[in-house]
């Protein structure tokens, strides 16, 4: 339907938001967002504003905190709503808080010293396990707390070891192929704009 509804609003020479994000192709907090109009609104006037260039963690903890909280004001307050808030606002934090760790002595030579594609491999891992975060999150908001710990439930505690490794391994064959898809498309951009330059 949003795809109607855009194609309309091209040909009346408007300039509608982007489309949602697909869920599939989500596995960083910080690029969770389905409605485009909203998630930039937020980021332009309370993400991005409060926490300036997000590299301090007390200004970022402050952005996220007042982020969630208008986004639950939005969505209207009741405990799921609050549970989901509050786990998206500690994904989105922990993600900055283990890359400035890794970005300490002696894992940031470490990395520079590794091939590209081995740092990416290493980052697919943590990436598969916090799509896994991001999968459960979203569960919670779209269905209930009941499902969300039944899906929990039987994904780690249950399904433990096969289940669960295999899960984790196709998600990070998955994670493995966004990112070459988006290394390609930045390159292919990058291309694009030195022939315009030229």
């Amino acid at each position: 339907m949003f795809g109607v509804i855009n194609t309309v609003s091209r040909l009346d020479h408007l300039d509608p938001p982007q489309p949602p994000k697909c869920i599939t192709m989500l596995y960083v907090f910080a690029e969770t967002h389905f409605d485009r109009g909203i998630n930039d609104w937020l980021c332009k006037y309370v993400y991005d504003y409060l926490g300036e260039n997000h590299d301090s963690i007390r200004k970022e903890l402050m952005a996220t905190i007042s982020t969630f909280a208008i986004t639950t004001l939005w969505l209207g307050p009741c405990d799921i709503v609050y549970i989901w808030s509050v786990c998206n606002c500690f994904g989105l934090n922990f993600e900055l808080w283990v890359a400035k760790f890794f970005q300490l002595e002696p894992f940031a030579t470490m990395e520079n010293a590794m091939p590209e594609a081995m740092s990416r491999r290493i980052r697919g891992v943590f990436n598969a396990a916090n799509f896994w975060a991001i999968v459960l999150y979203n569960v919670l908001s779209l269905n209930s707390l009941e499902f969300a710990k039944l899906v929990a439930r039987r994904l780690i505690i249950k399904g433990f070891p096969l289940s669960t490794l295999s899960v984790l391994f196709v998600t990070y064959c998955g994670v493995q192929l966004i990112k070459e898809r988006e290394r390609r498309l930045a390159l292919e951009e990058e291309e694009a704009e030195k022939e315009k330059a030229e």
